[in-house]
């Protein structure tokens, strides 16, 4: 899409380049202009924002020195052209995908662009449109064109603003060996509840029905899994109330994008709700710069009021790496009160990659303390299609955990082998066998030893 803006413009960069710098030569400075001149301050405001393509974000003093010759302003303005184009690109969507984005577990960041931005490209055409057509492009096509995007960014502020109901559910028939039991399962269900408040607040609810477990009743239970508001800006966004701890990968992976529907078994310990009351804030200054986030939390899990006067604090960097990234993550608290108080502590490092013929990598590991003990744990899964005529993955996965690192022969150890294969974009069938090998000295070896088999049927709405 980048390149088709320009395209139906009939220039390319090669010719926009030697022309500009043809014309300003010949020009001289006479009709340059500056950093009074309103033309430099639109410019110089697309800069800043990003949106000149090829060039580093920040004011156009930094690069193009203090004066412009028209022809290099109106060489920047098709610059700006590519950079809309561009910055819809990074939201991994063309421009005519974007209105009919797929509802996932967290919605992708609105796109950059705004009607501002807009408004200021369509102002500068006007101003060098004979430079333009002097530099061979057709002025009318590029006009066309951003009128274009305007009409699909509104589409898409339309759709922002509008509350949304989603949520996925998930049915299993599961064979398990330690517990002896062959059943169909109602496993989950979600709800989410979403919307804006303002254009810079906004908010999700999130219920959740979950299977019993056997002798504990006939019914489901329910939960209020989520309940948080947003403040975001730009580069940062603060969140308020109870939501997922941002530790690692997998703990923030929506669970319909597990590949095997389960996360390792150190992080359902460490991490029993994947979520806690706080406040967290984030800060990004680009997609391709690190993520930094921070969080005070209780410690206690959701729907629980704290059970001291001490916080729990979080950290975490996420910084980006060829074909994927790299987290450093840490969690450093305590639970309870005098003699019942214990540490909660976790340090993590982990790496996910994606290369070109669709092979995937995550893993993760994990020390720190615990109920009183120093425990440790780590996953590390591949994953790769075996098919191209729908979304699927042939993965492996091996996951460990220590509750105890003092204590010999008492580590989980488990290999799960899966596939799963999306029949359409709401439905996911997967297929998976668990071989679960815990030492003797494992706390849970009852519940946890032998084979595990299930396929699992979920539906996103």
């Amino acid at each position: 899409m980048a390149r088709g803006l320009l395209g139906r413009c009939g220039v390319t960069w090669g010719v926009v380049a030697l022309m500009a710098l043809g014309a300003a030569a010949a020009c001289g400075e006479a009709a340059s202009m500056g950093p009074d001149d309103w033309q430099y301050r639109e410019l110089d405001a697309l800069g800043q924002a990003g949106l000149l393509s090829g060039h580093p974000k920040g004011p156009i003093g930094d690069w193009a020195g203090e004066r412009l010759s028209r022809y290099e302003a109106a060489a920047l303005t098709l610059r700006a052209v590519e950079g809309i184009a561009q910055a819809y690109q990074e939201q991994g969507e063309a421009l005519h995908q974007i209105a009919k984005a797929e509802p996932t577990e967290e919605p992708a960041a609105p796109t950059p662009v705004t009607h501002l931005d807009l408004a200021r490209v369509e102002k500068l055409i006007a101003e060098f449109r004979a430079e333009l057509v002097t530099m061979g492009v057709r002025v009318e096509d590029l006009e066309s064109a951003m009128q274009d995007v305007q009409t699909r960014l509104a589409t898409v502020e339309a759709e922002q603003k509008k509350h949304k109901l989603d949520g996925y559910f998930q049915l299993r028939y599961t064979a398990d060996d330690a517990t002896d039991t062959h059943e169909f399962q109602v496993r989950r269900a979600r709800f989410n509840i979403r919307g804006p408040v303002t254009d810079l607040w906004s908010y999700r609810i999130e219920f959740q029905l979950d299977a019993r477990e056997v002798g504990r009743g006939p019914t489901s239970k329910t939960q209020l899994r989520t309940l948080y508001a947003d403040y975001k800006t730009d580069e940062s966004a603060l969140r308020i109330g109870q939501a997922k701890v941002p530790w690692g990968y997998e703990l923030l992976e929506a669970v319909p994008n597990l590949w095997s529907g389960e996360r390792a078994l150190f992080m359902d310990v460490l991490f029993p709700h994947q979520r806690d009351i706080g406040v967290q804030w984030a800060y990004e200054a680009s997609p391709r710069s690190p993520r930094l986030d921070v969080g005070i939390f209780n410690g206690t899990g959701i729907n629980s009021n704290d059970d001291n006067d001490r916080k729990n604090l979080m950290a975490r960097v996420d910084f980006p790496v060829p074909n994927g990234s790299v987290a450093l993550s840490g969690y450093i608290g305590e639970r309870g009160e005098g003699e019942e108080a214990t540490d909660q502590d976790r340090y993590g490092l982990s790496a996910r990659f994606k290369w070109a013929g669709g092979t995937e990598f995550m893993g993760e590991a994990v020390t720190g303390r615990d109920r009183g003990a120093d425990v440790g744990g780590w996953y590390a899964q591949v994953g790769h299609p075996i098919s191209r005529k729908a979304p699927n993955l042939l993965f492996v996965k091996y996951d460990q955990y220590d509750p105890d690192t003092d204590v010999t022969d008492s580590i989980f150890k488990r290999w799960t082998l899966g596939y799963w294969y999306q029949l359409d974009p709401a439905t996911r069938l997967t297929l998976v066998h668990a071989m679960r090998r815990p030492d003797d000295g494992f706390s849970e070896r009852a519940t946890w030893a032998g084979e595990r088999t299930y396929l699992q049927l979920q539906l996103k709405y």
